[in-house]
């Protein structure tokens, strides 16, 4: 009963916990980070401005916390004990992993990519715990999955981060509506010819690895 009770407890706390960063997520979307208050984060919240501090000591807690439980959600997405063996469908999968995750979570994204330029720690924490987990999962793969004809003159760290950059920065295209055609793109059509290109590319190595040995 007592281990009952102390669970039930710390599923509160959390349950508090991602209700105020979620608060402060829609702020400092809103007025960004430097401009946002903890009053206005505890409204945004529905809380007792006093109770962000149970939590959390000031404002830059609250950005490291989204961070870091933004990378806790992406690694409950990403990463499969058993990876299917095409690397088409692996490709996808990732992909739309990523960009499902950027869909229900970008509040979290949004002020986090607005301060990582100049916050360090955030930036290290960026990359420790979303960056290269996927980045490391998506290398492993590649280098396992892929004829190493193809990986000849390819680096995988460099494909594994090129191939998140470019969903990274396609998706913010289409989420933003900076480039109004992105609405004539379906997501689907998005991450496939995005793959395709990859994998275009990878052919096309292994091709010419294959006339010049």
């Amino acid at each position: 009963m007592l281990k009952a009770t102390i669970d039930f407890k710390a599923q509160m706390a959390e349950a508090r916990r991602t209700q105020i960063l979620m608060g402060a997520a829609q702020v400092f979307s809103k007025k960004g980070y430097h401009q946002a208050t903890t009053k206005e984060i505890a409204e945004a919240a529905e809380v007792a401005e006093g109770t962000i501090y149970n939590y959390f000591d000031n404002k830059h807690e609250l950005l490291m916390a989204m961070m870091e439980l933004l990378g806790k959600w992406s690694l409950e997405g990403v990463v499969r004990e058993n990876p299917p063996n095409d690397p088409k469908d692996f490709l996808t999968t990732l992909l739309h992993d990523l960009y499902q995750l950027l869909q229900e979570r970008g509040d979290f994204a949004a002020p986090i990519l607005a301060e990582i330029l100049t916050d360090v720690e955030l930036r290290q924490t960026l990359y420790q715990q979303l960056a290269k987990p996927i980045a490391t999962y998506a290398e492993e793969y590649l280098e396992t999955h892929t004829p190493s004809s193809s990986l000849r003159r390819k680096d995988p760290i460099i494909m594994a981060y090129t191939l998140m950059g470019a969903m990274l920065l396609n998706s913010m295209l289409k989420a933003t509506n900076l480039d109004p055609r992105y609405s004539q793109i379906s997501a689907e059509a998005m991450i496939e010819q995005t793959v395709s290109l990859f994998l275009d590319n990878l052919r096309a190595n292994r091709e010419l690895a294959w006339f010049v040995s």
